[in-house]
């Protein structure tokens, strides 16, 4: 199967002088790809304006989709791969954050195992990173949390490479209305290009340690029923074993944080998914010549 469109999708709320970069530094790494280039912009309600880009000779499309109201990175992706489920067919589809931390340099690469490897979704998996110490730390609590409660160990996030026929598995759920990485990595056959995460070109994170705490909850919630099984599994060991006489603190906190997925899908109202598309407002294509 002959590939000649590439879609890139990226949603932006208020980071647009750091996208605006972004796509100067795309246009450069498609130049070699001699394909169709489109870039999908899903503005999650941002309170700013867009930045006009020119001159991109290698692009041969930048639209937008304005959301009605802000709702996070993770909706606006997903809303933005259901778009492209309806609207771009025999694509390969690449998602990058816009605030310049993917590491662009790889986008070849990204793409071209995506052209060899129909069937898989083609990630980025982290290696250096640029955050201080304490983010580092909580990151990796948060993968160790994530793979003693579902078995997976994830270790990379929006980044990705696929054709547009991966679309089926990752969005057969809601599952992509909380967390993109997850459902990538429950839904799908994966295959890994490591890769360094860099510093955002402008502005400051809006990553906070609440904000962490809760992305990292949206990722487990994913793995529900597996959390539920596992959680079981860990209850009936500690059940039957006593450890330092902590078994019912830990047994409560397992059944605590179960609790606190459940409330996460609760208040990320999935039923919202379904008619996700119609969160779309106005749809802008932009003049880049």
């Amino acid at each position: 199967m002959t590939v000649q469109n590439i879609v890139f999708l990226l949603p932006v709320y208020n980071d647009w002088k750091s996208l605006k970069i972004v796509l100067e530094r795309i246009n450069k790494k498609v130049k070699k790809l001699k394909k169709k280039n489109f870039i999908l912009i899903v503005n999650d309600f941002s309170k700013n304006k867009f930045i006009k880009v020119k001159h991109l000779k290698f692009i041969n499309e930048i639209k937008i989709l304005n959301l009605k109201k802000n709702l996070g990175s993770q909706k606006a992706i997903s809303i933005g791969l259901k778009y492209l489920q309806q609207n771009k067919k025999n694509s390969i589809i690449t998602i990058l954050d816009s605030d310049g931390e993917d590491d662009i340099n790889k986008i070849p690469e990204m793409i071209k195992n995506a052209n060899q490897n129909f069937n898989k979704v083609i990630v980025s998996q982290r290696t250096k990173r640029k955050e201080n110490f304490f983010f580092r730390f909580l990151y990796l609590t948060h993968k160790v949390l994530t793979f003693l409660f579902t078995w997976n160990w994830i270790s990379f996030g929006n980044y990705s490479s696929f054709h547009i026929e991966n679309l089926k598995k990752i969005l057969k759920d809601e599952c992509s209305w909380l967390a993109i990485s997850a459902t990538i990595a429950k839904n799908c056959g994966i295959k890994k290009v490591n890769a360094e995460r860099k510093k955002r070109i402008a502005g400051v994170s809006k990553v906070s340690f609440r904000n962490l705490i809760i992305h990292s909850l949206r990722i487990n919630s994913v793995f529900l029923h597996r959390s539920f099984l596992i959680s079981f599994f860990y209850i009936l060991i500690l059940i039957n074993f006593s450890i330092f006489n902590l078994n019912h603190i830990i047994i409560a906190l397992i059944i605590l944080y179960n609790f606190a997925l459940i409330l996460i899908i609760f208040l990320n109202n999935q039923n919202e998914y379904k008619n996700s598309i119609k969160l779309i407002g106005k749809i802008e294509i932009l003049n880049i010549s």
